[in-house]
């Protein structure tokens, strides 16, 4: 008797896992089927994202002239000339009539200001204070950079766009000479 119900006991406990799996089995299906339903019930729209990375290098390479650039881009930084000569400029926004300028590049050593300048070819005698890591020129101001080499430059500053004050972009627009 006790072997009987031994024997019954496992065919029920067979009988269970088994209905368990055929359960399951029928969710399962039934499920897939609710999806696939839903599935082609709801429009579902792929959105495609393009990412597009650009990078400029802005830069002259000439010993003087006249450059413009988006200084809200490239952090920044407009190079002038190469070599020895070389002039990592640094810019950053500080109205439509002025601008910020650091020497905070690899190749420059010292800034200065100077204020109401001329045409760059009648400077003589260069005279700054380079005891500061930033300037702020105005419109008609000049900036001297002094690179690591020695070597001096000197860029006038003839125009200053600012987004944040009705202009459509930020732009530098700079006369240059390297001395």
């Amino acid at each position: 008797m006790i072997q009987f119900i031994t024997e019954n006991l496992s065919a029920i406990a067979s009988v269970e896992r088994v209905t368990n799996i055929v359960e399951k089995l029928c969710i399962t299906i039934v499920g897939g089927i609710i999806l696939y339903y839903i599935k082609s019930k709801i429009n579902f729209r792929k959105k495609i994202i393009t990412i597009s990375t650009k990078q400029k290098i802005y830069a002259s390479h000439t010993s003087e002239g006249v450059f413009s650039f988006d200084y809200s881009s490239n952090n920044g930084l407009y190079i002038i000339s190469d070599g020895e000569k070389i002039f990592a400029t640094k810019w950053s926004k500080a109205s439509n009539t002025s601008i910020h300028a650091y020497n905070d590049s690899n190749d420059i050593n010292e800034i200065a200001l100077i204020k109401n300048v001329g045409f760059l070819k009648d400077l003589k005698l260069l005279e700054g204070d380079f005891s500061s890591r930033s300037r702020t020129p105005q419109i008609g101001d000049a900036i001297i950079w002094k690179n690591k080499n020695g070597n001096y430059a000197i860029t006038k500053v003839l125009k200053v766009m600012d987004d944040t004050r009705g202009d459509k972009n930020d732009m530098l627009e700079c006369e240059y000479i390297i001395l």
